[in-house]
């Protein structure tokens, strides 16, 4: 698909990279291990459904999604494979889970024993994974709980136990805990599929004694270890366009409060793109993008539909030229990881907050 002439603000989304990733997240696993794809929350903002599908026909052997209506969404894509459901699944969600073969976690004998009523009521049997709690504290059982479940699963034939798992939570910054997680997560059955690995663990060759890795970040091009990984591609890149150009005197202000004032005259550019599509206020008078390969500073407060950039060093900078937020333009590169470290956040979040409204396109 092209980008469409009349776009204000827009992402592409490069499947070739999305492939290229998921080779290169394999090759740092055994050579048994299967890849169950996290593609949660509307697969990191990249578009769940061409994400899912590229990666299904890549051959990608399962998938994990936030909630109930995102497995539902790839059902009805035609994806076949195994769809964990990675949050807890409220008793309201548990008959449309059960319809559409979604794997259920299972964090506490309080949701067993509701999907096994659903279960029962439905007379479909159940897919389950039990979670195991190692030192998240978010889901999974704690020790003596997760016992209790396993038994608790045993005893009740509509529910098929396919797998156990944990998450890791500091496996891209504190080695120390994450052995002392990994020591925790022993207590996973051996006799069935089991799991633990994010892109840190997998880039670490943290999947060794697992037979599945669930990796997220990395499918997107990113590493999380603070340092790139060559290999990996970023899949998206997210543009806008100039509304408007103008010259702003020395002294004059620009934007709400009026906190930035021009040390000079300038030549600054109104674009298309605010916090209501995703790029965060606090890169107010810190964040930059790309306009005809120079690097543009923000002027003043990020605002709701618009961002105002020095243009100062662009030539000839006019209305609907494109401007890059996540991309390349001309021999420069912008990442999410680099907006990220400049409104002091992550770079999951860059990509998850980038507005669902706006076109993913497939150039």
């Amino acid at each position: 698909m092209k980008v469409d002439r009349n776009a204000r603000t827009w992402c592409e989304i490069s499947l070739p990279a999305l492939r290229n990733n998921l080779r290169t997240l394999r090759r740092c696993l055994p050579p048994k291990n299967k890849i169950l794809a996290v593609v949660k929350d509307d697969a990191y903002g990249h578009g769940l459904i061409p994400v899912g599908r590229t990666l299904a026909q890549a051959g990608c052997e399962e998938f994990g999604v936030a909630c109930v209506s995102e497995g539902v969404q790839l059902r009805k894509a035609g994806i076949r494979q195994p769809i964990l459901l990675l949050g807890s699944t409220l008793p309201f969600e548990l008959k449309t889970a059960l319809e559409h073969q979604l794997t259920v976690t299972l964090s506490s004998l309080t949701e067993a024993q509701e999907l096994l009523r659903a279960s029962l009521r439905s007379r479909r049997t159940a897919r389950v994974q039990a979670k195991l709690e190692t030192g998240m504290n978010r889901l999974g059982a704690t020790p003596a709980e997760f016992t209790q479940l396993l038994f608790f699963i045993a005893q009740h034939p509509s529910l098929d136990l396919v797998g156990t798992f944990t998450h890791l939570a500091c496996a891209d910054s504190s080695p120390a805990f994450t052995q002392r997680q990994l020591a925790r997560s022993s207590r996973l059955p051996k006799s069935l599929p089991h799991h633990w690995s994010n892109t840190a663990a997998v880039l670490q060759s943290l999947s060794l004694s697992s037979t599945h890795a669930r990796p997220g970040l990395g499918l997107y091009g990113y590493s999380p270890l603070g340092r790139p990984t060559p290999h990996l591609q970023p899949v998206l890149s997210w543009k806008s366009r100039i509304l408007l150009v103008r010259t702003v005197t020395r002294g004059q202000s620009i934007s709400y409060g009026a906190t930035f004032r021009a040390p000079r005259n300038m030549r600054v550019a109104t674009v298309a793109t605010g916090y209501a599509h995703g790029l965060p206020r606090s890169l107010s008078s810190c964040g930059h993008a790309l306009v005809q390969g120079r690097l543009c500073p923000i002027l003043g407060r990020v605002t709701m539909d618009m961002t105002i950039l020095d243009v100062s060093r662009v030539p000839h900078p006019r209305r609907e030229q494109e401007v890059v937020w996540i991309g390349r333009s001309g021999s420069l590169t912008r990442t999410a990881a680099d907006l990220a470290r400049e409104a002091g956040t992550i770079p999951w979040e860059i990509l998850t907050r980038i507005h669902p409204s706006l076109p993913r396109l497939l150039p």
